[in-house]
């Protein structure tokens, strides 16, 4: 039997979060509108959140989507400022 209870729709999330996997423009597009989502839904992993840390999320989430419309590749700091965040959408185990 399985033992991972990984919701399926964080198993993308997971999956981006692997720094040996590279991202590309559909899994930026994907995770920018699951970050959307979650924002609305009053997401209960960033409410404990203090300003500074949701105005640089907010920063991340716009450098990836102005990143997408210039369509140029992020860097590698860009890249890990976004799994950053991501990370923290993760229910801690």
């Amino acid at each position: 039997m399985d033992n991972h209870r990984t919701a399926p729709k964080e198993q993308p999330l997971r999956h981006l979060l692997d720094p040996s996997y590279p991202l590309c423009r559909e899994d930026v597009l994907w995770a920018l509108g699951f970050i959307k989502k979650k924002v609305a839904d009053r997401a209960p992993e960033w409410s404990g959140l203090d300003r500074p840390q949701l105005l640089a999320h907010f920063a991340c989430f716009a450098d990836m989507a102005l990143l997408l419309l210039h369509r140029r590749s992020p860097s590698s700091h860009e890249t890990a400022c976004f799994r950053s965040m991501l990370s923290e959408l993760l229910p801690r185990d």
